[in-house]
């Protein structure tokens, strides 16, 4: 399935770096800097607070979202590149 390519009319929001890898989002591999789309707007991770419960995350927008033991989201995260154009491990 072909989907349109993101436009600023489709996500209105911050635009995307536009080095990002994809990773899933578990309340134990979420990150300050991470970015979400929600309701088709890119949303930053600002904080990341870990509870016995969960995690919430604190969104630049001032929002804020939960993560339980279940919670599976795709995020984007900026890609690890040195200078010389190779990603570092």
């Amino acid at each position: 399935m072909n989907h349109p390519e993101p436009t600023p009319e489709r996500f209105p929001g911050p635009a995307l770096p536009e080095h990002l890898e994809t990773v899933a989002l578990t309340r134990t591999t979420a990150r300050v800097e991470d970015r979400v789309i929600i309701g088709g707007v890119p949303m930053r991770i600002v904080d990341v607070v870990r509870t016995h419960t969960g995690v919430r995350l604190d969104l630049e927008e001032g929002e804020r979202l939960w993560l339980t033991a279940r919670t599976r989201l795709t995020a984007f995260r900026e890609a690890d590149i040195d200078p010389f154009g190779s990603r570092a491990r």
